[in-house]
C-alpha cells in the first residue's frame, strides 16, 4: 500500500467521491459482466450518508485526502455483509482493497459478528479468489440466509448473470 494512503471511517465531506470511484471500478468490467444499462448506477447519496452516519462506511485516501477507495457494510441476516469495495482503477493493484478489507473484517471481529458475507463474481481473478485470501469461501445454495437468498435474485432481476455471482462467508468466530 503506497505511504500516503490511509484507511479511516468515512466523514462527511467524502461522500461525493464515492460515486465517481463506483463509475470508475466499473469501468474495468465486460458488458457482458456489468450490462451497459446498469453500469452506471451509483449508490444513492441517502445510503452512502447512514451508512457513514453508522460508522460502516470505509474510505482509502491518497495525498490531501483525496479518496481512492472505499467500503460499505451494513447487516444482512444477521451478519456483517460487503456491500462493495471499490478502489479507483487508477490506484489498483498497490494494496489498497486489501487494506480496506482487513479494516473492515476487523470491524466486524470487534462488533462480534459471527461472520462476514458478500456477493461477487466467481470467474473474475481479482474477485472471488481475492477474497479467498482473505478465508472467505462460498456458501452452497442451501445454505443461504433469506436476505442473501434475495440479494442475488435481485441482481438477477437487475441484469447480472447469476452463474457467474457468488455469495461467499468469511467465519469471525474461534
Amino acid at each position: 500500500m503506497p505511504a500516503n494512503c490511509t484507511i479511516s471511517f468515512a466523514r462527511p465531506e467524502h461522500l461525493k467521491a464515492i460515486p465517481g470511484i463506483q463509475v470508475a471500478a466499473t469501468s474495468v468490467f465486460a458488458e457482458s459482466d456489468v450490462p451497459l444499462d446498469i453500469r452506471y448506477r451509483t449508490t444513492a447519496m441517502d445510503v452512502l450518508q447512514a451508512a457513514q452516519e453508522s460508522g460502516q462506511l470505509w474510505i482509502a485516501t491518497g495525498g490531501n485526502d483525496h479518496v481512492i477507495g472505499y467500503a460499505m457494510v451494513y447487516i444482512l441476516d444477521g451478519l456483517a455483509h460487503l456491500d462493495d469495495l471499490d478502489v479507483h482503477p487508477e490506484h489498483a493493484r498497490q494494496g489498497i482493497g486489501s487494506a480496506i478489507l482487513r479494516a473492515v473484517i476487523d470491524w466486524a471481529g470487534r462488533q462480534q459478528y459471527a461472520a462476514m458475507t458478500l456477493v461477487t463474481f466467481r470467474h473474475l481473478v481479482w474477485n472471488a479468489p481475492f477474497y479467498e485470501k482473505f478465508g472467505f469461501s462460498e456458501i452452497k445454495e442451501e445454505a443461504l440466509g433469506a436476505d442473501l437468498r434475495a440479494l442475488l435474485l435481485d441482481e438477477v432481476a437487475a441484469g447480472l448473470d447469476g452463474h457467474n455471482r457468488i455469495a461467499m462467508q468469511l467465519s469471525l468466530s474461534g
